[in-house]
């Protein structure tokens, strides 16, 4: 019986077999060596792609640490600027449009006036947030500060007191007589253009400080 059990080929432990054994884990049907080289290649592909993150990592690093010293530097140079418009606009220019001071809201608004000299700024620190292309933030704040262009043109029109001039800035229609204002309208027209700026202003001073970084100081808005 003994001889029997030692020819049966059902009980007869392969040297193959033995060795598969030794092997770690194989697919279902597929031999080791092949699931060995499998495992070889992917670590080849591991180690290949760790090799390319590194390569990167550094040039990555480099245009971080370029925007941030390009951002602290158009802090620098623009933001008290646009804070001290913000100001004026806060307080010489409502105290103005509260008393009808009529020419110093003109000189305000002309070149070189604390108005005017509030664009500058206003538009290089938009431009900080862009690179090669315009991002949609530079874009949400331009068109903030169209708005604010809009209430420096009513503030114009109450200044001067007249209206109907004909056209847009007095071209492309027929010209008519400027008509001059009665007192009350100009001064509601005066009080909203100031309203419409202020918004104007709170508004590009959320965008602008939206996503700004632990490395600034938020812009305060007006009250």
């Amino acid at each position: 019986m003994l001889s029997l059990l030692a020819a049966s080929p059902s009980v007869v432990v392969s040297p193959v077999g033995a060795s598969r054994l030794a092997v770690g884990p194989v697919r279902v049907g597929q031999p080791a060596c092949l699931a060995s080289d499998d495992l070889s290649l992917s670590r080849r592909e591991v180690v290949a792609a760790a090799a390319g993150l590194s390569a990167l990592l550094p040039a990555a690093q480099a245009r971080a640490e370029s925007t941030l010293v390009t951002r602290q530097q158009a802090y620098t140079r623009y933001v008290p600027r646009v804070e001290r418009g913000r100001d004026y606009w806060a307080g010489g220019l409502r105290k103005q449009v509260s008393s009808g001071d009529w020419a110093a809201i003109q000189a305000a608004l002309e070149k070189k006036g604390p108005i005017d000299r509030l664009f500058g700024p206003l538009e290089l620190w938009s431009s900080s947030f862009s690179s090669k292309t315009i991002s949609p933030k530079t874009l949400a704040m331009n068109d903030a500060i169209d708005e604010l262009r809009e209430a420096c043109r009513d503030l114009r029109s109450a200044a001067s007191g007249k209206e109907g001039s004909g056209g847009f800035f007095g071209f492309g229609g027929p010209k008519a007589s400027p008509q001059a204002m009665d007192d009350g309208k100009r001064r509601k027209i005066a009080q909203d253009a100031y309203a419409k700026g202020k918004d104007a202003i709170n508004k590009y001073i959320e965008l602008g400080n939206d996503g700004l970084g632990l490395n600034f100081t938020p812009i305060d808005q007006m009250d």
